[in-house]
């Protein structure tokens, strides 16, 4: 949850579009600049929200059970069918880069596939993942092939876009609602390729669960595996966008650069996945890590929302302070360093007195009925 906040900081404060890109930046290439955009390429993009995936994936199975339990997969219908309509609010009224209503068309396929044994799981995502992955490197070729006459027409056509864009995210509170709005739309024509992508991540992380490693269950030769071979792919990564960085941001290396994060974003997610454990299973300050951030996690539908509204109010126009197009990247990672902080705090305070954050409370309620918020008291010591 907080380091996805970190990469989709840039989507708030700029234009669609213009987010992941360092060419195109309207704050230029300055090292500062560079730099954080390198650090959140390399350390946290795709990598996170595969993570959210592949652990939405678990709750599918978590909440329907088994395919033969019908009251269960009914509440797991209700669950999702309610989620549908919270993405669309969030991504038509909050912020146009929603993923739940994503997650929730690809959680209606992944629900047929729930009972599969892990084997099955592991190779139907993997092999929709390697198939896109595939697919985005001839997509890439072809762009590197495209004329430049024709890239140089795309490129005006888009700024000029881009620069209205920006004008109405600056004004009015109806100005900034309606660009959302129509960027919102956009993004819904990439849900073709954003459904099976989704759902091979959910398959592949219900998958992974099933075999204990998303439990902590797997043997420390298996977690040091994944480790091995996760931070090797970043290492690798992290090399391609440094020489991208420092040798004069040539497009086919940046191309290729984000190409190769998409493609081993899972394997360096379970190597992020292995430390946790690690750390879980040691004692002092490395065990303190997963426990001051389980809270978290543990209302992660409240903190997600609470993003977008603290960001919406910073940057959109009409909503707050204002700042759309005005915050650099290091000025976007000190706001979001300090809602880290803050919703660690939060989520600490609110679950040591209640069950479960204000939003997951709704949404179950919604889907199972009434539910308790509030801890109970512990009772009395009698003498």
């Amino acid at each position: 949850m907080l380091g996805i906040l970190l990469c989709n900081a840039p989507d708030f404060a700029v234009v669609a579009g213009l987010a992941e890109s360092v060419r195109l930046w309207p704050h230029g290439t300055e090292t500062d600049t560079v730099s954080v955009w390198v650090v959140t390429q390399w350390l946290f993009q795709r990598k996170f929200v595969t993570l959210f995936a592949m652990l939405f994936g678990v709750s599918i199975f978590l909440v329907g059970g088994e395919r033969s339990d019908l009251e269960r997969g009914a509440i797991l219908r209700k669950r999702l069918s309610w989620m549908v309509l919270f993405g669309l609010l969030h991504g038509f009224v909050i912020w146009f880069g929603d993923v739940l209503l994503s997650y929730a068309l690809a959680g209606f396929a992944v629900m047929l596939a729930r009972s599969w044994a892990p084997s099955k799981l592991l190779k139907a995502g993997i092999g929709i993942w390697l198939g896109l992955i595939a697919l985005m490197a001839v997509g890439m070729v072809m762009m590197m092939l495209m004329p430049e006459d024709m890239t140089a027409a795309k490129t005006a056509a888009e700024a000029a876009k881009h620069q209205l864009g920006a004008a109405q995210y600056a004004g009015t509170f109806l100005q900034s609602l309606t660009q959302n709005a129509k960027d919102r739309l956009m993004f819904l024509a990439g849900e073709p390729v954003i459904f099976p992508m989704t759902a091979s991540l959910m398959m592949i992380g219900l998958g992974c669960f099933k075999l204990g490693v998303l439990t902590g269950e797997a043997s420390n030769r298996v977690y040091a595996t994944l480790t091995a071979v996760g931070l090797f792919a970043l290492a690798i990564v992290g090399v391609c966008f440094i020489a991208f960085a420092t040798q004069g941001l040539p497009k086919p290396l940046g191309n290729f650069a984000g190409w190769l994060q998409m493609a081993t974003a899972p394997l360096t997610t379970l190597a992020y996945v292995s430390l946790v454990v690690f750390a879980s299973r040691s004692s002092g300050f490395w065990k303190a890590i997963p426990k001051a951030l389980a809270p978290v996690g543990q209302m992660a539908f409240t903190n997600y929302i609470a993003q977008s509204l603290i960001m919406t109010a910073i940057f959109y126009g009409g909503r707050g302070l204002s700042l759309h197009g005005q915050v650099d990247r290091p000025g976007l990672a000190a706001i979001t360093v300090g809602i880290w902080i803050a919703q660690i705090l939060w989520s600490r305070w609110w679950m040591d007195r209640f069950t479960m954050g204000p939003l997951e409370w709704l949404w179950r309620r919604l889907y199972r009925g009434p539910m308790t918020l509030r801890r109970s008291a512990p009772a009395p010591v009698v003498a």
